[in-house]
């Protein structure tokens, strides 16, 4: 009896990917299509917890309000007084500015719940090129 050696194959272990980059590619497709870049849409901020309050003598206060069409305007001060209204990045720096000058380093944004968040950080941007100044965000009490 003659002994032979069983030659074999080599074993072909390749795995199949294909199933694998399909669902990936469709994973892809399904984030890039649902995704909002927008930053307009509105966030739901937490009530403040730990903050505390800003003396109102010696803060500026600036109110943003929206109006029809999406516009955002900003008042000077708490009231919304026509006369009151800051039209202009130049405006509201300006306003800040004079606050500044008259020793109230602090500026308080208040803004409406309706007015989308990339206007407050627009508005805000605009404030903080004023050198000195402390920002905060007016929030509601919790509660309230």
């Amino acid at each position: 009896m003659l002994l032979q050696r069983q030659v074999r194959a080599p074993l072909e272990s390749a795995v199949d990917l294909t199933p694998m980059v399909d669902v990936v590619f469709q994973l892809l497709i399904f984030l890039m299509l649902t995704y909002r870049a927008s930053a307009q849409s509105e966030i739901e901020l937490p009530p403040a917890v730990y903050g505390t309050g800003v003396e109102e003598t010696e803060a500026i206060t600036l109110t943003l309000l929206p109006l029809p069409g999406g516009a955002v305007a900003v008042f000077n001060g708490m009231s919304t007084d026509p006369n009151d209204r800051l039209d202009s990045p130049d405006a509201i720096r300006e306003a800040v500015a004079e606050g500044v000058r008259q020793g109230r380093r602090r500026v308080v944004l208040q803004a409406d719940g309706a007015v989308p968040h990339g206007e407050v950080l627009r508005v805000g941007s605009t404030v903080a090129e004023v050198e000195g100044i402390i920002l905060h965000l007016g929030v509601e009490d919790e509660g309230q």
